[in-house]
């Protein structure tokens, strides 16, 4: 397994632990200057039909980068449980951030009640498989749950 899976000790643990959202990993230096991150930001309603334009706007700024299409499936599937799980939240915010090979993609909603969670699926269950797909996938992924909302992100390295 690529990313590590959480657990209930991990969703309960310390509030220091959970409120620490890693930034992006830094990329080489090229010629004595570091590179500077990329970051693209944009709030959508907490709505189905806005879970493609919410792709889309992965897929356009993220463009050619190696890991544009794992981080547009993966940030679809959180976005479609933002919008299916966080049902006292009004918006979702998508926030990308790239600098060299690495993507650091968080998905926030404004949401009070519930807790991101690992669920098992079986065979034909067409729920569950969200967060199986993210842990197969990014190289590092987590939550954060403040009163405000849950943002839960992403990292990926080609």
């Amino acid at each position: 397994m690529r990313g590590a899976p959480l657990t209930a000790a991990e969703q309960q643990g310390p509030r220091d632990a959970a409120r620490t959202v890693p930034a992006p990993a830094a990329a080489p230096e090229a010629a004595g200057t570091a590179a500077v991150p990329a970051v693209a930001t944009r709030t959508f309603a907490r709505r189905v039909d806005e879970v493609p334009i919410a792709r889309r706007f992965i897929r356009d700024t993220l463009a050619d980068h190696p890991a544009s299409l794992d981080a547009e499936l993966l940030a679809c599937e959180l976005v479609t449980n933002a919008v299916q799980h966080a049902t006292d939240s009004a918006r979702v915010t998508v926030a990308v951030t790239h600098r060299g090979p690495v993507v650091h993609v968080d998905v926030i909603d404004d949401g009070q009640t519930g807790l991101p969670h690992w669920r098992e699926s079986e065979g034909h269950d067409e729920d569950g498989r969200g967060f199986k797909l993210v842990n197969e996938i990014a190289q590092r992924w987590g939550f954060l749950r403040e009163p405000a909302g849950t943002c839960v992100w992403f990292e990926l390295a080609p």
